[in-house]
């Protein structure tokens, strides 16, 4: 299993249009074939900062997400909403 962890930090005050921009990517990246967790957190102290907890089965699933429409079209429409993004990608140990 590889999981990915992001960070994002929105524009200031875009907190809500990218949380609605990830809610319809987040339906369509759960029936990815090898995609097990696909979730959104948004920091309860600032509501431009999200952390993203992704699971997949393993490394072709991961290109498969990437290489999606539906990825490619969020990255797209959010292009604009986001500062900063921060990704780590791991693998379990134990």
């Amino acid at each position: 299993m590889i999981v990915i962890c992001a960070l994002i930090t929105t524009v200031e005050g875009k907190g809500d249009e990218y949380q609605e921009k990830f809610q319809g990517l987040a339906a369509k990246v759960r029936k990815d074939p090898g995609a097990i967790t696909y979730a959104l957190h948004r920091k309860l102290d600032n509501p431009d900062q999200f952390f993203v907890f992704e699971q997949y089965e393993n490394e072709e699933a991961i290109k498969y997400h990437a290489a999606t429409e539906h990825f490619q079209a969020y990255r797209q429409e959010t292009a604009g909403l986001v500062k900063d993004r921060l990704i780590g990608r791991y693998s379990e140990v134990i």
